[in-house]
């Protein structure tokens, strides 16, 4: 079974990825708008919390992207 299978089976987030992945761009607008929303709802009900803890995991991802990108270079001078 496929992964895009067991995802689009998922009850209402499958459903609204599915009507994304193949629907028009107005499908995929109203799905970031839902996201959105979805995320407001969370800072209206957990507060401070829900803003900063994806920030801190986009910070990481951003730190382990540059230290990734940066990297490169020193495995293939360390070849040479």
């Amino acid at each position: 079974m496929k992964l895009s299978t067991i995802i689009y089976n998922i009850p209402v987030i499958g459903w609204m990825l599915k009507s994304a992945a193949k629907g028009d761009d107005s499908e995929k607008i109203f799905l970031l708008l839902n996201f959105v929303m979805i995320w407001a709802m969370a800072v209206i009900f957990w507060g401070l919390p829900a803003v900063i803890y994806p920030a801190v995991v986009v910070a990481i991802g951003f730190l382990l992207f540059l230290v990734v990108f940066t990297a490169g270079d020193l495995r293939n001078s360390s070849e040479g």
